[in-house]
């Protein structure tokens, strides 16, 4: 009886940040929960940020922000003021649901862990992508904006939202476990392998910023080199040439690599994880065969972009498995 009492009234155990480890799992539920529908609204915010360049809504709250045409709350008199500001409140309750994230996270899990890091590191993106956003506008580098400065800031605005879907990738992922807690050279493969794809992503986004303000007319691959390096053709148009091929090259690359980590790391989920690459690499290099032939219409490159994500977070997911992150959970 004594003995009982004794057990019952012990402490019980709690973690650095002195919460009850028997919380924990629960909280770490209700955590996954949030973070699954900030990452669900992220990826709809980064899509409609597509759609808000394809319409030329970017211009559409004028040269404000945060405000929209100087008001506070605004009531939307355009089809592009109403993009504009749909893509600003969506983007709003996204950073207030990755600063929840952020919050939750310190709650579910204890000091160091992978999911809390990962956690603040997407609120820092988060704030990296809104001074991007507030920058284009406040600088008139959207609509019809064919400058160098607008060329420069799309692919790193590509770079940041990478970063951001990573690091939210990395609070909600569950690897296998299987794989080994080091495999030679992953992290070298790995970093190759992502600078290939954002190398292939930021040419990807200019060859969408000149789709978008030089729509291609010519048919045929011959009449499309022709216009495209004419006399009177924009540097835009020039390098648009530039991303088809370096995607071919590069996807090819990618998916051998995603492979060969595959292979070293000799695990199931590793392999299951590596095939899910090759197979976002092929559908996403027929999708951008079927762009180029239709000429880049606004449905095609929003659907060209969802699946350059799907490439880079089965990439990111390939990680998880073969660089030991599953020890930090």
């Amino acid at each position: 009886m004594f003995r009982t009492l004794s057990s019952e009234m012990r402490p019980v155990p709690q973690d650095a940040g002195g919460f009850r480890r028997a919380d924990l799992p629960g909280r770490a539920s209700g955590f996954r929960r949030v973070a699954l529908v900030v990452f669900l609204l992220t990826i709809f915010v980064i899509l409609f940020g597509a759609v808000v360049r394809i319409t030329g809504s970017g211009a559409g709250c004028g040269q404000h922000w945060p405000s929209c045409n100087g008001e506070v709350a605004h009531l939307p008199q355009s089809l592009e003021t109403t993009i504009e500001l749909t893509h600003r409140v969506t983007s709003g309750l996204a950073l207030v649901g990755v600063i929840l994230v952020v919050v939750l996270s310190f709650r579910a899990y204890p000091a160091g862990h992978l999911v809390r890091r990962a956690s603040v590191w997407a609120l820092v993106f988060m704030l990296v992508e809104a001074l991007i956003g507030a920058a284009l506008v406040l600088f008139a580098l959207v609509a019809n904006n064919a400058s160098v400065g607008r060329a420069v800031v799309m692919p790193a605005h590509l770079v940041s939202t990478y970063a951001l879907m990573a690091a939210l990738y990395l609070a909600l992922a569950r690897p296998s476990g299987s794989a080994p807690a080091r495999v030679a050279g992953a992290w070298r493969l790995f970093w190759l392998g992502t600078a290939v794809l954002v190398v292939i992503s930021g040419t990807g986004a200019l060859t969408a910023l000149g789709d978008t303000l030089y729509p291609p007319s010519a048919t045929g691959v011959g009449a499309r080199l022709a216009e495209d390096h004419g006399q009177s053709s924009t540097f835009l148009q020039k390098l648009r040439v530039l991303h088809p091929v370096l995607a071919v090259l590069g996807g090819a690359f990618v998916a051998s690599l995603s492979a060969r980590l595959a292979r070293r790391a000799g695990s199931a989920g590793a392999g299951k994880a590596a095939r899910t690459v090759t197979l976002a690499v092929v559908v996403q290099l027929v999708a951008g065969v079927v762009n180029v032939l239709l000429s880049a219409p606004g449905t095609m490159q929003v659907l060209h972009l969802a699946l350059a994500l799907a490439v880079w977070l089965a990439f990111v997911r390939l990680g998880t498995e073969v660089l030991g992150l599953e020890g930090a959970r």
